[in-house]
């Protein structure tokens, strides 16, 4: 849902804010810490709002004559009808308007605590554009940093030193060899996955229909991989892929050195596109408050418009039928 950027009232930005985010996650920073700063910065703006003045409470009294014997049961003569500030809507009664427990957050891609870049959430009722996001099965893309000459036992660059080796016979020529073969094993076994042999005419008909995607969470698919950067030690490289975690480039790294008979430790894991949404489209922490909000989620919500409606997907635990070969 859009948000409209004239909020001035608690009620206005309650009621309007709703919607999907794209923030730049910092690394060294886990989920739950980034969702309570987060809610606390929307609730912390949205409770400095001008408040909507507290209902009136009616009250209704009934006048009976002075002259009432003890006892005695007298019809009233007249009503009285007085109106007071209802105490419930007081700040001091109710205490603030919006709390944390009242924001709701999700996320569409879950990135590690080592990892930094794009982050999908989902604001409220913003979250059923989150399920929608999720079925199209879009893909991510990387650029993951590393280091040869060195093991550790974390396969991170922060890690106790196991093992050092030398590196001065790797070329970029090497590297992209084996990246050229990671891709292409990761071909090989989508289809593998989808039940199908790569050379026959089921698998030609399914490639035919674009990109195969695995219909539920299952192992990692790596669509295309490139070395980006290459100054030894140091090299970055490009990753497509969806179904991804930090493990798992981390374990990647660590065998490609293996590969190329030398040791490798991953320094950086940067997401730099999930979906429709880029780098460009993430807001930074500083950005994270109300003022910045509302322009961006409708941003955000023009993107989604974009997205192509769910095609059926082949799961990759099942054998593919002809009917779901022509329906593709």
């Amino acid at each position: 849902m859009a948000v409209s950027t004239s909020v001035a009232t608690i009620r206005e930005a309650w009621f309007q804010l709703n919607g999907v985010m794209c923030i730049y996650k910092p690394t060294k920073i886990s989920w739950k810490q980034l969702r309570n700063t987060l809610a606390f910065n929307i609730c912390r703006d949205i409770n400095q709002l001008e408040e909507t003045p507290p209902r009136k409470f009616v009250n209704i009294e009934s006048i009976t004559p002075d002259n009432q014997l003890d006892g005695e049961l007298v019809a009233p003569t007249s009503y009285g009808v007085t109106t007071t500030t209802n105490l419930t809507d007081h700040k001091l009664v109710r205490g603030p308007a919006i709390q944390l427990d009242d924001i709701r957050l999700f996320h569409a891609n879950r990135t590690g605590y080592n990892t930094s870049g794009v982050l999908v959430v989902g604001l409220n009722k913003g979250n059923r554009y989150i399920d929608k996001l999720n079925l199209s099965r879009p893909t991510s893309v990387y650029q993951v940093k590393g280091e040869f000459g060195i093991a550790t036992d974390t396969h991170w660059d922060d890690g106790k030193v196991w093992e050092k080796a030398t590196y001065a016979h790797l070329s970029k020529g090497s590297i992209d060899r084996v990246m050229a073969s990671i891709q292409a094993s990761n071909q090989k076994s989508l289809f593998q996955y989808c039940g199908v042999d790569p050379n026959s005419q089921t698998a030609y008909e399914l490639a035919s229909t674009g990109l195969l995607r695995p219909a539920v969470k299952g192992p990692t698919v790596v669509y295309g991989i490139r070395c980006i950067h290459f100054e030894p030690p140091n090299f970055t490289l490009e990753i497509h892929c969806i179904n991804e975690n930090e493990e798992y480039f981390a374990i990647m790294i660590h065998d490609l050195g293996l590969t190329l008979k030398t040791t490798a430790v991953c320094k950086q894991i940067r997401c730099i596109r999930y979906g429709c949404f880029t780098v460009e489209d993430a807001l930074l922490r500083k950005h994270w408050s109300l003022k910045y909000l509302p322009d961006h989620m409708s941003l955000c919500h023009t993107k989604l418009k974009t997205l192509p409606r769910p095609t059926p997907q082949l799961s990759v635990y099942e054998q593919p039928s002809s009917s779901q070969i022509e329906k593709c």
